[in-house]
């Protein structure tokens, strides 16, 4: 496995984005380098907690001439670092926190949060950046659209191109909004985590709300999705994924103190990871063990952030923007990430797909692996994003579920409890049915119980505020 930059020289981006703005904008290998050492320069030369940083470290700014300097002497960052040491302002350029225009906050799981802030000056540029993106697979700059966000309060959307529901995760009130305003405009647009778009969506059904008559699309961010948590969402909403010009549900991922949407799909990357799902020869000369544990497969816009992937897959990304008031450069996000560098396997997986590959080819495509969490079964992993492909494997045994669960270590088997919607029963001979759905998933000694919703007793309470964590103690 290849570790390190990956250079992205896209080539026919227009055909896949539809954007004048295209990812990359055909960057060299000299304008890469040129980029990441001028921001580390200018955080350098301004932020007042980076020259502390910087000189700890040993680190002359002027001795960083090039790429490999940058990648040999700047030390690598983390929340714990920045945030749980240095007030806001100390990370603000020039040292200041005065004139912001809207604070992001992250989720706190880690027990420590962090901000991403924006001043007035930058904030019309950040909207903007937001309506691109949208703008390049949904056409929002020509066609009226309403955009519910229903991320957990704290997350903003900033958009000046679609009409702007912030309902946080209120199903009754996005399910309300829906049926007032849909019908006025040509698109409807969610932004949501999975377990909660799942709640929303059956909901609003349950009301009758009929998805499928509303053109209705998803952004899916919070955590991985699962492939086949996407064809249940498809299922509900009425959307046939073979067709991406018809409805699309994306997946994205931002990082409150990095920005949102830094990594996203595109329909073709869709396509070559349903590929991935159902085809596993190509997963096994993909992936490492367990080729179970399917990886979110990205882009990302190369004149925003600079990526590397370190030794034991560690995900680090720098900001390039030299107006973003808390730059952050070589930043560990927390994630385990790889990068899709066989282009055997990018090849045969896009003739699965019935996409060419130039489509693909010269894309920076990042497998995202998930936070690496797990618990053991004796001496074999076994990973959240596994089990959650074993959830909605089965449409009838999705609805049952809230889709949170509780994984334990043990020997020779692990446990796996799955929260029941409220209302639905423990019934005799549903542990063995969910135990057969997560089989194919997670290749390892499993047991497994079904617990009514009030006596699951972790996350009882489902506001969908906080990412449910999934592992256990011993």
């Amino acid at each position: 496995m290849t570790y390190g930059v990956h250079v992205p020289v896209p080539h026919d981006a227009a055909e896949m984005l539809r954007s004048p703005k295209e990812v990359g904008d055909n960057l060299s290998p000299l304008d890469s380098e040129n980029l990441i050492v001028e921001a580390f320069r200018s955080a350098a030369r301004s932020v007042p907690a980076y020259k502390i940083l910087l000189a700890e470290a040993g680190v002359s700014p002027d001795a960083v001439t090039g790429l490999p300097d940058f990648q040999r002497a700047v030390p690598v960052l983390d929340k714990q670092s920045t945030f749980g040491r240095f007030g806001v302002a100390e990370l603000c350029r020039g040292g200041s926190a005065a004139g912001l225009a809207w604070v992001l906050t992250s989720s706190g799981h880690s027990g420590q949060f962090a901000y991403g802030v924006c001043g007035r000056e930058g904030a019309e540029a950040a909207a903007r950046s937001v309506d691109d993106a949208l703008d390049r697979f949904l056409d929002v700059y020509k066609k009226p659209t309403l955009l519910i966000n229903c991320l957990p309060m704290g997350v903003r959307v900033y958009t000046r191109a679609c009409a702007l529901a912030e309902t946080s995760v209120r199903a009754d009130m996005v399910t309300a909004v829906v049926k007032a305003f849909g019908g006025h405009y040509d698109q409807i647009v969610l932004v949501g985590e999975t377990a909660f778009l799942k709640h929303l969506l059956e909901l609003g059904r349950s009301r009758g709300a009929a998805w499928e008559s509303l053109k209705v699309h998803a952004i899916v961010g919070e955590e991985p999705l699962a492939e086949n948590a996407r064809t249940y969402l498809a299922g509900l909403l009425g959307i046939d994924l073979r067709d991406p010009d018809h409805r699309l549900i994306i997946s994205s991922m931002g990082v409150a103190e990095l920005g949102l949407n830094l990594f996203f799909e595109t329909p073709a990357l869709i396509a070559l990871r349903r590929v991935l799902a159902r085809d596993e020869s190509l997963r096994r000369r993909l992936l490492p063990s367990p080729a179970t544990n399917l990886p979110m497969l990205f882009t990302y816009d190369a004149n925003r952030i600079f990526v590397e992937v370190l030794a034991a897959d560690r995900l680090v990304v720098s900001t390039l923007d030299a107006d973003i008031r808390i730059p952050l450069i070589r930043y560990a996000t927390g994630d385990c990430a790889r990068w899709f560098d066989r282009p055997d396997v990018l090849r045969e997986a896009a003739a699965a797909a019935g996409i060419r590959f130039e489509r693909v080819a010269h894309l920076p495509v990042l497998m995202v692996l998930g936070r690496g969490g797990f618990v053991r079964a004796g001496d074999v992993p076994i990973y959240p994003e596994q089990v959650k492909e074993g959830l909605y494997a089965d449409p009838a045994l999705a609805r049952l579920t809230t889709a949170n669960f509780r994984l334990r270590s043990g020997k020779p088997e692990a446990a796996l409890r799955i929260q029941l919607v409220p209302g639905a029963p423990a019934e005799r001979g549903l542990d063995d049915r969910f135990a057969k759905a997560v089989a194919p998933y997670v290749v390892a000694p499993l047991r497994v119980v079904c617990e009514e919703y009030e006596a699951f007793g972790n996350g009882m309470a489902l506001d969908y505020e906080r990412k449910f964590d999934y592992l256990e103690g011993e």
